[in-house]
């Protein structure tokens, strides 16, 4: 990863939050100096570093690991033990356990490297469109099944564009954006911030792809450490409400 990658990350994300590199500094402990430094390219932060400017700039964990893992390369392995590639037959087994929606994906570039049965029946058009972006943006059944597209959608978006420069090469951000561009709404997404509270809403609605009846599910994002793995655990699990008998009712 180059230094002006993460330049240009920590300067963009600082005036999404306007903050001042004076207020960036006194938030992280470190002086105005080294964060000068930072956002013109010629300081690679420490860890501690980046630990503090993580907390400073909102950076979720789901990231933070990518970002540690393309600017001290083989650090991880070395704390963690060696990466795992991809879900082997244990890994998969253990995501269909769940009797709700969950799949193994890769942020920021969208790959869906495990799917459980109820993540294929909620979104059937996944199992052929394994990548995240691929389904929000070229599948119409897509805003049909997510009724809080628009934010989710954006959500994903500024993901790519503020972590993938750090993260992904150049060709694979390139292909990425060429399959989404045929979507009308791609370009906006891309290039603006989502509102700050709608991106962290973890509430969300689904329609079932062939009744429609809607649900209310709550996003979880788990990170499994053994054995280390690039991939989160992203889970729909279902919000349930009081029935009239006070009961709990999957809504």
């Amino acid at each position: 990863m180059a230094k002006g990658q993460l330049a240009v990350f920590v300067r963009a994300r600082r005036d999404a939050l306007g903050m001042t590199q004076a207020q960036l500094a006194g938030t992280t402990g470190w002086s105005k100096s080294a964060i000068e430094k930072v956002e013109a390219g010629t300081l690679v932060p420490s860890l501690e570093f980046a630990g503090a400017l993580f907390d400073a700039l909102w950076i979720p964990y789901l990231f933070r690991e990518r970002i540690i893992a393309s600017l001290y390369p083989g650090t991880l392995d070395r704390i963690l033990g060696r990466t795992v590639a991809k879900p082997d037959a244990e890994d998969l087994d253990d995501l269909e356990r769940f009797p709700y929606p969950a799949a193994y994906l890769m942020l920021p570039e969208g790959d869906m490297v495990g799917l459980n049965a109820a993540w294929r029946a909620a979104f059937p058009e996944t199992v052929a469109k394994p990548n995240l972006f691929t389904y929000l943006y070229t599948e119409p059944a897509a805003a049909r099944v997510l009724l809080d597209w628009e934010s989710l959608t954006h959500g994903f978006t500024y993901g790519l564009r503020m972590m993938g420069p750090i993260v992904l090469s150049e060709d694979t951000i390139a292909e990425i954006i060429d399959r989404c561009r045929v979507h009308p709404d791609f370009d906006r997404m891309y290039a603006t911030d989502p509102d700050v509270h709608t991106a962290l809403r973890t509430e969300l609605r689904i329609a079932d792809p062939a009744t429609g009846v809607i649900r209310r599910v709550r996003l979880r994002i788990d990170k499994p450490h053994l054995p280390h793995s690039p991939w989160l655990t992203y889970r729909l699990v279902p919000i349930e409400e009081s029935g009239p008998d006070g009961a709990g009712v999957a809504r």
